[in-house]
């Protein structure tokens, strides 16, 4: 390689493991909403507030309390969890009532991080969040890259094998219809309780991991726009698709960084209002958006199985006329 590319090349490689540690930590909070929406049908709005619930909770253990990391995980996961049993009585809602209630929800979690400035820092945050690390391991990006996809891997192994399962099952038959579930002997409440409390504890989870990748958080960064986003994510990807998750996620996270850091990758001479990518994320994130539901309605998952499936089966043409004999 020449001298004058290895800058260059080493920019671009650090710049993928940066996101693509991003891209880990949102495939565990979409795989999770996506249980809940894809597989269960209750649709929510409001898993901003189990993102920063878990960021804050591992956080200030880690920083005020002075716990190690894994702890602060821990209690990530268990503290949105048990938000999420505590807000429960919601799933009697359903559809866009749901949805509207979830929404309250992440409004009222902003809210509470932004004004309880005694405990969350208010607009200032909190700062000095220790990094992601494991005995006798380097503490470096690469590292947290590797746990980051390890977790993740696991996640997803977990609820492939959970959706298979007899609550898999159950949650298939909820989405379906309330009252077919009840009379097969489906416990309705219980189930929904359970795959909620389940999504809730992989979004606080998502949150802590992703507060020591970072480093800082603030109320921003959980407004209820994280919220579509997450939404976004397990629509693209494609419902009721475990590694729909991943696709989702990685578009949705990898491509709009690309398009931030390119400008940078060209080097100087690129005109300032097209270096500066907040003129145009929202622009980005929607072209994004309409160009997957355009070619790919159902989702990626779907989409590119149908055209495996196209690719190896015969053309045909439903709309020739065929020939009269």
């Amino acid at each position: 390689m020449p001298v004058w590319a290895e800058p260059i090349a080493s920019t671009i490689h650090l710049d993928i493991v940066l996101v693509m540690r991003l891209v880990g930590v949102f495939t565990i909070a979409a795989v999770g909403l996506n249980l809940l929406i894809g597989y269960a049908g209750q649709v929510s709005l409001g898993h901003s507030a189990f993102f920063g619930v878990g960021a804050y909770t591992s956080a200030l253990i880690a920083v005020k309390a002075g716990f190690p990391v894994w702890i602060g995980i821990i209690m990530a996961i268990l503290a949105s969890a048990l938000i999420g049993l505590l807000v429960a009585p919601v799933l009697r809602l359903k559809g866009h009532y749901l949805a509207m209630a979830t929404l309250g929800l992440g409004i009222i979690a902003f809210v509470f991080m932004r004004e309880m400035t005694w405990l969350t820092g208010g607009n200032l945050g909190v700062t000095s969040i220790p990094e992601l690390s494991l005995p006798g391991v380097p503490k470096n990006d690469i590292s947290e890259f590797y746990i980051v996809w390890i977790i993740a891997l696991i996640i997803l192994a977990f609820c492939s094998n959970l959706v298979r399962s007899r609550t898999g099952r159950a949650i298939r038959a909820i989405h379906q219809s309330d009252v077919a579930a009840a009379a097969m002997g489906i416990n309705v409440s219980w189930e929904k309780i359970k795959i909620f409390m389940l999504s809730a504890a992989l979004g606080g989870l998502a949150g802590g991991l992703y507060a020591h990748l970072q480093g800082y958080i603030d109320p921003n960064l959980f407004y209820i726009t994280l919220s579509i986003q997450l939404v976004a994510m397990v629509v693209v990807g494609g419902m009721e698709s475990i590694w729909g998750a991943v696709a989702g996620a990685g578009l949705l996270i990898f491509l709009p960084k690309i398009v931030e850091t390119l400008p940078r990758w060209i080097g100087p001479g690129v005109p300032k209002p097209i270096a500066d990518y907040s003129n145009y994320e929202g622009i980005v994130f929607g072209l994004i958006l309409v160009l997957a539901m355009i070619f790919m309605p159902s989702g990626i998952t779907r989409g590119l199985s149908d055209l495996v499936r196209y690719r190896r089966s015969p053309f045909i043409n439903p709309f020739k006329k065929q020939a009269v004999e």
